[in-house]
């Protein structure tokens, strides 16, 4: 079914300009428009590409890869009115999850508990430029997955507690105190990491931009 189908009419009014630019063009690739498949790849390639590259120290561009195969496999599943964006990265965290069960042998993950440097030690795939971006960086990959996940979405992507709330497929007011002790505990992270208190301070007091600044590295 057409996303701009009547049943779904009432729900696309509400989409924002970008989202109902993405919504025209699934429906044109749904038709077998091959060139708007391309053109959501292009808008949204580099958002699942930083959900990889601070996860992974090798294999992100394999699943960046394998995630809109899985795309291009379920893009006729996609529900009206969904958007696209959270739709596509909850596509990725799942592959994400199938990776991380494979690497341990099958075992369960709890993404409430285990952290990316335990389930996938060593580096990131990038190493900042600045100490605030490392300090940044490393202390994300400590924190429980979901609540990495949580974080990177809102300060790389500028999504707002709904849209993480779709992605990780819970409410929003479970998503709001998700977010809230998130950061608390990534400020806990970054103090036991800091190699000085200049270094914390400034990485705390300008944690916007930092985070800004490596989200353009990480794409």
């Amino acid at each position: 079914m057409a996303l701009a189908s009547r049943a779904s009419a009432a729900t696309i009014i509400h989409l924002n300009t970008e989202q109902q630019a993405d919504a025209a063009l699934l429906e044109a690739w749904r038709r077998g428009d091959k060139q708007a498949g391309k053109q959501l790849f292009v808008r949204h390639g580099p958002a699942v590409a930083r959900f990889f590259r601070n996860k992974f120290r090798t294999g992100a561009d394999d699943l960046i890869q394998l995630t809109f195969l899985r795309l291009l496999e379920s893009k006729g599943r996609i529900r009206d009115g969904v958007v696209f964006r959270s739709f596509l990265l909850g596509v990725a965290r799942n592959i994400m999850f199938e990776h991380l069960r494979a690497k341990n042998r099958g075992e369960p993950v709890n993404a409430e508990v285990d952290t990316m440097a335990t389930l996938s030690p060593g580096p990131s795939t990038l190493l900042g430029r600045r100490e605030e971006h490392r300090l940044l960086l490393e202390a994300l990959r400590r924190l429980p997955i979901e609540h990495q996940i949580a974080l990177e979405l809102f300060y790389w992507e500028g999504y707002k507690t709904a849209e993480i709330a779709a992605v990780m497929g819970i409410s929003g007011s479970a998503m709001r105190s998700r977010l809230s002790k998130a950061r608390e505990l990534l400020n806990a992270t970054m103090e036991q990491l800091a190699s000085s208190s200049e270094v914390l301070a400034s990485t705390v007091n300008g944690l916007e931009t930092w985070a800004k600044q490596i989200r353009g590295e990480l794409a």
